[in-house]
């Protein structure tokens, strides 16, 4: 049974641990960035997912039922309906805090990586540094870590890292920033799966008259990795290679459980996010060794079962593509933006770029400043 997005949030107050300027590997981090824990409360309704994974023989039959052509339609989700009513939550986000814009991002990764997707930390990454990018371009920034992923609160990989969970935590996020920080705008900024739950979270924000913009909405979305269908995350699940994380890497992810899932290799890895002739072999090494962190099994099913109400948006967008996105077109995004241009008939401003050097991880592309510039130049025309 599909329901739309429509939640009860209460966001608790203040930051309950402001760390010195220090990254997770202990250097100094630039801009007086700080790493810090944000308590959150969501009341949601749950989806019932059917899945149980034990093992890598579970992964591979999961993957194949959710790749089959008929995957959703003919033959159902893992899902055998929902929840009688919201369950109440609460969760410790971890993240890092930058800037001192009046503008604040509040960036969302993906699905197969954490908030060092923002902020790598491999030596000579600057040119990759969107949050360094954007505190130079007079930006507040908050990255965090989605729920069960690196610093912040682990769940259960079936009955908490559900989408539509993950988007009333964003909109929390949204409220903190707001009542904590005193941001005086607030933008999101998603990539992949995140930018699936950024414009589900403005989409709701919209619909919920006591969200708009001075009590909590968003003044501006950028999606990146997106072109708002699904039809083409077959090719990225399967190619993946997708494992149970704490079998693959005991001593990072033992404490997780079997239904967390990782990539098989950093070739895999290569395949999903890059685009060869485009981007560093160091980096997509990077990338798995370090700049990756499992997913939970209840969090693609949930997705693909959400009505995100598009039309609902009124605050400006603009999607960033590289031209060679495997998960949102399939290889090849010229004229792949169209639909969802369309889709967003209610939002103010759309904005399409689908043609830069890239493949999925944008950010992690040579093209990189590039796509940064126009981000940024987005932003500065909607007045923020």
């Amino acid at each position: 049974m599909l329901f739309p997005i429509l939640f009860s949030i209460h966001c608790f107050s203040a930051l309950i641990a402001a760390l010195p300027s220090q990254s997770e590997n202990g250097t100094s981090q630039p801009h007086g960035c700080r790493e810090v824990s944000i308590p959150i409360t969501v009341e949601v309704p749950r989806f019932l997912i059917s899945t149980e994974i034990r093992d890598d023989w579970d992964v591979a039959a999961l993957v194949f039922n959710l790749t089959r052509r008929d995957s959703g339609q003919g033959f159902p989700l893992p899902i055998t309906g929902n929840t009688a009513a919201p369950v109440k939550s609460t969760y410790d986000m971890g993240a890092t805090f930058c800037g001192n814009g009046s503008t604040t991002l509040i960036l969302t990764h993906g699905i197969l990586e954490s908030k060092r997707y923002w902020q790598p930390d491999f030596p000579d990454s600057d040119q990759y540094n969107f949050i360094e990018a954007a505190v130079a371009a007079g930006y507040s920034v908050l990255s965090y870590d989605r729920i069960g992923v690196g610093s912040s609160s682990r769940v259960n990989s079936i009955t908490d890292a559900q989408f539509q969970v993950q988007v009333a935590v964003l909109n929390s996020l949204v409220d903190h920033v707001r009542d904590a920080n005193t941001a005086r705008k607030v933008a999101l900024v998603g990539h992949s799966y995140g930018a699936y739950i950024s414009i589900a979270a403005a989409a709701a924000a919209a619909s919920n008259p006591s969200r708009n913009v001075s009590m909590g909405g968003v003044d501006a979305v950028i999606l990146t990795g997106f072109a708002g269908g699904f039809s083409n995350f077959g090719p990225f699940l399967a190619g993946a290679g997708l494992r149970v994380a704490r079998d693959r890497q005991p001593e990072r992810w033992g404490a997780l459980d079997p239904g967390y899932l990782t990539a098989v290799d950093a070739y895999a890895d290569a395949y999903i996010y890059y685009h060869a002739g485009n981007f560093e072999r160091r980096v997509a090494e990077w990338t798995h060794a370090r700049g990756s962190e499992p997913f939970a099994v209840g969090e693609l099913p949930s997705l693909l079962a959400t009505n995100i109400t598009y039309d609902t948006v009124t605050a400006p967008v603009q999607i960033v593509q590289g031209k060679y996105d495997v998960s949102a077109c399939g290889g090849n995004c010229e004229g792949q933006l169209n639909k969802i241009r369309r889709n967003l008939s209610g939002a103010s401003v759309v904005e399409t770029v689908e043609d830069l050097p890239a493949g999925h991880n944008l950010n992690l592309h040579l093209v990189a400043p590039r796509a940064f510039e126009l981000m940024f130049g987005f932003l500065k025309r909607q007045g923020l």
